[in-house]
């Protein structure tokens, strides 16, 4: 098996694991190079702490989730948004320095245009933004964009991976976020998506998954 290298964009530092936590998974079994990149530090988040403090609590989250998972390269970014022109910069200095290092051959991000969250679209359309730049000055290598969906499923999907036997894993990866699922219990609401993804996938015969996650294929140069 060709070893590939994963790229996988986060806007908030739970929405990797949310979203595809149990392909992750097996991507780490596999041996595949896995590069997490979280592009703000969720600190306006629901929470009764300050958001200072709420940015250090969602930092050591997200090492632990890492941790649970077998990520070894996470790369915190840190921003407070992505709506000041500087930050937007900051963002596409540090993305093309880790596209052109790293050289990923898939990439995974939230929909652009499908995912309800504003801060999940605003980043994508970003990251999309600036691979169309590196793609025309023919400094991005050969990669494929996956969407994983977070806040809005997929009605169609390019790409179904079951992960029934990676389920506790994204499990515990996402109750590591605890001051997100204290007020939002987010985990028995995915559980209950993957589940359906793997009952639902075929109208006939029986699917030997029990829990799966879903992909959709962005071409680079798609509106």
């Amino acid at each position: 098996m060709d070893k590939k290298n994963i790229l996988i964009i986060s806007p908030h530092p739970d929405d990797m694991e949310i979203g595809m936590g149990g392909t992750v998974a097996k991507f780490i079994t596999q041996e595949f190079n896995v590069i997490s990149f979280v592009v703000t530090d969720g600190r306006r988040s629901t929470g009764n702490d300050g958001e200072d403090e709420m940015a250090q609590i969602r930092k050591r989250e997200a090492q632990n989730a890492a941790r649970i998972l077998g990520i070894e390269d996470l790369v915190l970014l840190g921003l407070q948004d992505v709506k000041s022109p500087e930050n937007q910069k900051e963002l596409r200095r540090n993305l093309r320095d880790i596209i052109d290092q790293f050289g990923p051959t898939e990439l995974f991000i939230t929909h652009p245009k499908i995912d309800k969250h504003p801060t999940h679209r605003a980043v994508s359309k970003l990251v999309i933004e600036i691979m169309k730049e590196m793609h025309r000055d023919k400094l991005l290598p050969p990669v494929r964009i996956w969407c994983y969906e977070v806040w809005t499923p997929f009605w169609k999907y390019d790409w179904i991976e079951d992960i029934s036997g990676h389920i506790n894993i994204k499990t515990a990866a996402i109750d590591a976020h605890k001051s997100q699922i204290e007020y939002k219990n987010y985990t028995q609401g995915i559980r209950g998506l993957n589940r359906y993804r793997a009952v639902f996938h075929t109208t006939s015969g029986v699917t030997r998954m029990k829990y799966a996650e879903v992909f959709m294929e962005l071409p680079l140069m798609s509106d």
